[in-house]
């Protein structure tokens, strides 16, 4: 028996907020999810449809960049080496109201064949036999897929629910870096400066940024540093106190524990606050949105800023506008009091956003070799890099973007790609895709940083049971707007830090420590998977 055979247990009833799933799913498709197939056992190409084309309808959430149709070059590539011929159905741009379209599509019992989604509705409707779990098909009909879990055991362990179902086609990142310190290098370098290493040395040059006019214009007017990312955008000045807060639940030694109230994050606090007094952090940090955080960092107006890597060659474009010398760099994550360096900001190994087969669909054993098809060779080259001579070309047996992709006058090469279809597909990410849009000063730090990335507590793959579902709704949306409350006052000055342990106190009487009973549980079923 393979070890990906499907486990014989009851399907377990989905979470409170999937619109009450449950019974409508269960009526309309009880008996579908344990179909046997009807097709001899595939041969090892992973050919989707030998048999004739099969046309499948997809729900996915649209995209202004990536309006789906089959004229597009992947689209129409990927259904001639495939057989499967997609009708697509746009739903929401909006994530929210695509959430919403989910549902009620779901709870309507006309399924599509295949729905694109976050990962977490797809556990709850698969353990509600909304969707095929890919189990039942592993063996017989993907053979790439099984060869990559079976080299990747994190893969495995990551996509499997508690029970040992897989009831979504995933897409995995080639990246693990995420966000990073990103600093106006003109202004180290007009102020004789290097990037900081600590906490005291990043002190240092957020003073000076703010006090020595490296933007020249005569007035104390510099932002040393700016967010777009609320609290969350504040994580490289904590991270090296040893919390994150990129994670509500650490882990150490196999405990978990509440990230905000630990010790360590009161130190954190201290720090902050101090560099909230002095204006040395932008003090709209939490009401900050995009477009004013990209004014500031667009002009003169700031300095530093905590964010996606890929936005060091975006503000070195913008930043030029204003000032023809203007230059920004990315530099490592500040050291701990024991010189370590280390973040807990990172891509998952499973991308959120995938896709999932439908059990009531009469094509499962098709689309399942159509999946497997992104895994194998073929699939991997079609996925990234598109067609051979046309959107790429083979240079010392290393693929290379053409013009028409690298050289767009109106689009960057990945909103190129989107563009001709490259969006919603099952895959394994290549790092030299990810490479061709990036400048070699950007995947350098990127690889850096990569390899200084911890893991953090695996909130995306851990499952619940209904009645710990039911304490976490209980207990926690309460704990996490006190928690918010909270943070931004001791940073404010609001509340004094030594009110601290009044604050963790309170956090307790919540019952945080039945939650925290609650992530334990799921954390070590997922250990054991």
């Amino acid at each position: 028996m393979s070890k990906f055979h499907r486990p014989s247990s009851m399907l377990k009833k989905a979470g409170v907020g999937f619109l009450s799933v449950t019974l409508a799913v269960l009526a309309g498709c009880s008996a579908s999810s344990s179909d046997t197939p009807s097709a001899a056992d595939p041969k090892a190409s992973g050919q989707a449809a030998p048999g004739g084309p099969v046309k499948a309808r997809w729900l996915v959430q649209s995209h202004p960049n990536a309006q789906m149709n089959n004229d597009m070059l992947w689209v129409k590539e990927v259904a001639a080496k495939t057989n499967v011929n997609i009708e697509w159905i746009a739903g929401p741009e909006n994530l929210d109201q695509y959430k919403e379209k989910f549902n009620l599509t779901v709870v309507s019992g006309d399924i599509p064949d295949l729905m694109s989604g976050p990962v977490d509705m797809f556990v709850k409707g698969g353990e509600a036999g909304a969707f095929e779990p890919l189990n039942n098909w592993i063996d017989k009909a993907m053979p790439n897929f099984k060869k990559l879990l079976e080299s990747n055991p994190e893969y495995a362990r990551n996509i499997k629910t508690d029970d040992g179902n897989i009831y979504y086609i995933p897409s995995f990142a080639a990246v693990k870096a995420n966000s990073v310190f990103i600093v106006r290098q003109d202004w180290l370098d007009k102020l004789g400066l290097k990037a900081p290493n600590t906490p005291d040395e990043m002190y240092n040059v957020l003073l000076a940024f703010k006090e020595r006019d490296p933007n020249g214009n005569g007035k104390p007017d510099e932002i040393p540093f700016t967010t777009r990312g609320k609290k969350k955008g504040l994580n490289g000045f904590i991270e090296p106190f040893g919390v994150s807060l990129d994670e509500d639940f650490l882990v150490e030694n196999g405990k978990v524990s509440y990230t905000y109230t630990d010790p360590r994050m009161k130190e954190a606090l201290v720090y902050l606050n101090k560099l909230f007094k002095e204006k040395l952090i932008d003090n709209e940090y939490a009401t900050n949105d995009s477009k004013i955080w990209d004014q500031r960092l667009s002009t003169e107006a700031s300095g530093m800023t905590w964010d996606v890597f890929v936005r060091e060659d975006y503000f070195d474009k913008t930043i030029v506008k204003t000032n023809p010398k203007g230059d920004f760099s990315i530099f490592l994550p500040l050291q701990t009091k024991d010189g370590q360096r280390y973040t807990k900001s990172q891509q998952l190994s499973v991308i959120e956003n995938t896709r999932g087969i439908s059990s009531k669909t009469p094509h499962k054993e098709a689309l399942a070799k159509w999946a497997d098809w992104f895994y194998g060779p073929e699939g991997h080259m079609t996925y990234n890099f598109g067609i051979l001579g046309e959107t790429y070309t083979m240079e010392n047996n290393e693929p290379k973007y053409t013009d028409m992709i690298m050289k767009d006058p109106n689009n960057s090469p990945l909103t190129k790609m989107m563009s001709m279809g490259r969006h919603h597909w099952p895959a394994v990410n290549d790092i030299r895709y990810e490479n061709a849009s990036q400048s070699p000063s950007v995947v350098k730090m990127r690889d850096e940083v990569s390899k200084l990335v911890k893991p953090r507590f695996p909130k995306e793959y851990v499952s619940y049971t209904q009645e710990e579902r039911d304490v976490i709704n209980a207990k926690f949306t309460e704990i996490s707007t006190f928690t918010d409350e909270m943070f931004d006052k001791f940073v404010y000055g609001a509340e004094p830090i030594d009110k601290f342990d009044e604050y963790a106190a309170n956090i307790k009487k919540m019952g945080v420590d039945e939650v925290i009973k609650v992530q334990q549980a799921a954390y070590d079923r997922y250990m054991k998977r």
